[in-house]
């Protein structure tokens, strides 16, 4: 009997250690999400706009890739949930973040907390 009444003490602090460290883990992954707007223009108008949770070391590219149908030529972005750029009309996809216009391209570009992030799809 004080065999099972020490078994049963263990088993009952393990599984007491082991839900105190996934509720830490949890509250880390809150932690370092951060929340960020997408919009998506063609011919300067508004078709799609989302709110999105990231993570600090995720790259623009990966944050495309994991919320909309994108498609890639060499390493650029040429398509963004069927709307696609067209080289014979000069019309590409650009990008800017909170109205300034990076200068390297979305799988360099990490975002912050907060940020607007605009993708157009215009004639240049």
């Amino acid at each position: 009997m004080k065999k099972f009444v020490k078994v049963a003490m263990v088993l009952t602090v393990i599984f007491l250690l082991g839900a105190c460290g996934k509720a830490s883990d949890t509250k880390k992954v809150e932690e370092d999400a951060m929340k960020v707007t997408i919009i998506l223009k063609e011919d300067d108008k508004e078709f799609d706009k989302k709110e999105v949770k990231v993570k600090k070391d995720e790259s623009l590219q990966t944050v495309m890739e994991t919320n909309y149908k994108v498609d890639m030529d060499k390493d650029f972005i040429s398509g963004i949930d069927g709307h696609v750029q067209d080289a014979k009309t000069s019309k590409y996809w650009l990008y800017d973040v909170n109205g300034k216009q990076p200068e390297v391209g979305a799988v360099e570009y990490f975002l912050k907390d907060g940020d607007t992030v605009t993708w157009t799809l215009n004639k240049l």
